[in-house]
């Protein structure tokens, strides 16, 4: 018996060590942390696959070989051509040795663009590799040039506004994303040329200002000396919170009515320092009808404009917050927070009213269905609005707040069969007590 065991335990043995082996011996073996780039998972995908997809245009290697991106590679090369154009004079060496800075630039980048893939999309060799780069980047910039000068006369992405929609859609998802630092040298070598006093990250946040979903906002970051992963990464930044203090997620909901019908006013909140920022706060006693004075509490939401871009962009947030270890939750809070607020289309219609949501999907249940289903398979880390929430829950958990709120909860949830009856009952109750009274 032992003998066999001992068998065993070699075979077990040899076959670990294999695959340790292989294991070691991969070239494309990267750090997690440095894979910026990646397939989104399956428990988001499937839930919305269309969210993730490229309509129009690959950028990177994940949807390179897709046979309905095609297209768009020809025009690629041609804005790659302008751009360099437009860099130096049009002779062919100037042309040449522009493209010898370019591609050496990138190739003195290739591992650590290489690092930010998946490992399974980066089996290109160096030079295919190093091409994309140079091909998708100065496409990018040459499309972001373009836009901050209005050059769009013939151009086949500008004269036809289905096709820059799907660009700026493209350019937004996490399956479709290149290095910020790629960008950043090319960058420096074509269109710094041009324009010394504009930044990468000027023409990126103009390019995509119409994308924002805080309405009247500038997009703009606060992390400047932070080194952003990619495109999307760095209009992810723009949303930190104000808040510094996380916390866990909340076991308690209040929807957005219950918090209304317990005498909290929604109003609109802007904050120049934080797109995403809220606040609870019950204020000073402030004059009311006639000579009372009452206390006014309010939950301060900035403005939140759904179009119909914004339910792929907020997903491919979400999904680079989910898959890079290194990010803040700063939008999974927030659509947190607003899956909170919002359970049916009574809430929405509320908030519209309130004016702290604006919305043109069409129906007020697409707005509904937006919140009630972004999280479905989403891990909140950090919950960046806990100060805000334990201040609303101390307050909804007082007196007539919580007696307030179970009542609506119980009128909710019952039949009309059942309130008919209740009324029924209130009602003669009333009438006996009037009965009695006018007895006496």
């Amino acid at each position: 018996m032992g003998t066999e065991d001992d068998d065993y335990g070699k075979k077990v043995h040899e076959s670990i060590s294999k695959l340790i082996e292989g294991e070691s011996a991969r070239t494309n073996h990267s750090k997690q942390s440095n894979v910026t780039i990646c397939m989104v998972p399956d428990t988001l995908r499937n839930l919305n696959p269309t969210a993730y997809t490229p309509r129009i245009t690959s950028i990177g290697p994940l949807h390179k070989e897709d046979q309905h991106l095609k297209a768009m590679e020809e025009h690629k090369v041609t804005y790659m051509y302008r751009l360099f154009c437009r860099t130096v004079e049009s002779t062919k060496k100037d042309i040449e040795q522009i493209t010898y800075n370019c591609v050496q630039a990138v190739l003195g980048l290739l591992t650590r663009a290489r690092a930010c893939y998946a490992p399974s999309f980066t089996n290109y060799e160096n030079f295919k590799f190093a091409e994309m780069m140079v091909i998708d980047g100065c496409f990018i910039l040459e499309l972001l040039y373009r836009f901050e000068y209005g050059i769009g006369e013939g151009d086949p992405i500008f004269d036809n506004i289905l096709v820059i929609h799907d660009v700026k859609h493209d350019l937004l998802l996490l399956e479709n994303q290149m290095p910020f630092f790629i960008l950043e040298i090319l960058f420096s070598i074509t269109v710094k040329r041009i324009l010394k006093s504009i930044s990468l990250t000027d023409l990126v946040f103009y390019f995509f200002k119409d994308m924002n979903i805080i309405n009247n906002s500038d997009l703009t970051t606060i992390e400047g000396s932070v080194e952003h992963c990619h495109i999307l990464g760095l209009l992810q930044s723009c949303y930190r919170p104000r808040a510094t203090k996380r916390g866990r997620v909340p076991n308690i909901s209040y929807s957005a009515t219950e918090i209304a019908g317990a005498g909290v006013t929604f109003k609109a909140h802007k904050d120049e320092d934080s797109l995403l920022a809220v606040k609870f706060k019950q204020s000073s006693l402030v004059p009311g009808s006639g000579s009372l004075v009452v206390r006014e509490t309010c939950f301060r939401i900035p403005v939140l404009c759904i179009k119909d871009s914004t339910p792929s962009f907020l997903r491919n947030l979400i999904a680079y917050e989910q898959c890079y270890p290194l990010s803040r939750h700063y939008v999974t809070s927030f659509a947190f927070l607003m899956d909170r607020l919002i359970d049916t289309k009574d809430d929405v219609s509320l908030l519209v009213r309130s004016k702290v949501l604006q919305h043109n999907l069409g129906a007020i249940e697409d707005v509904t269905n937006l919140f009630n289903n972004i999280c479905n398979g989403v891990v909140l880390r950090d919950f960046y609005y806990s100060e805000e929430w334990t201040k609303l829950d101390e307050y909804c958990n007082r007196f007539w707040p919580s007696i307030l709120i179970s009542l609506r909860r119980l009128f909710r949830s019952t039949t009309w069969k059942t309130l008919t009856v209740i009324a029924a009952v209130i009602l003669f109750v009333l009438t006996l007590l009037q009965t009695i009274y006018t007895v006496k």
